[in-house]
């Protein structure tokens, strides 16, 4: 089975991409944070690539399937 390609291959490069989303938009991460129920410490963590139990398992099943994450921005 071919596996699907992108360049996300970690919790760094989706929080390095959710940081360039949310500064493109304009967005304080107090702001998203806000709006998301979620604390800005968590979505700084998550911008800065700190793994946590969520990320890593997500992490190693895609490894074992042979999947990677496409980030794409929705229009």
């Amino acid at each position: 089975m071919a596996a699907h390609r992108t360049n996300a291959r970690s919790a760094r490069d989706i929080g390095a991409h959710v940081r360039r989303v949310r500064r493109a938009r304009g967005v304080t991460q107090a702001e998203l944070a806000d709006e998301m129920g979620i604390t800005r410490q968590y979505l700084s963590e998550l911008e800065n690539g700190v793994d946590n139990l969520y990320i890593t398992r997500l992490f190693e099943v895609l490894d074992h399937l042979d999947i990677t994450l496409r980030l794409e921005e929705r229009p």
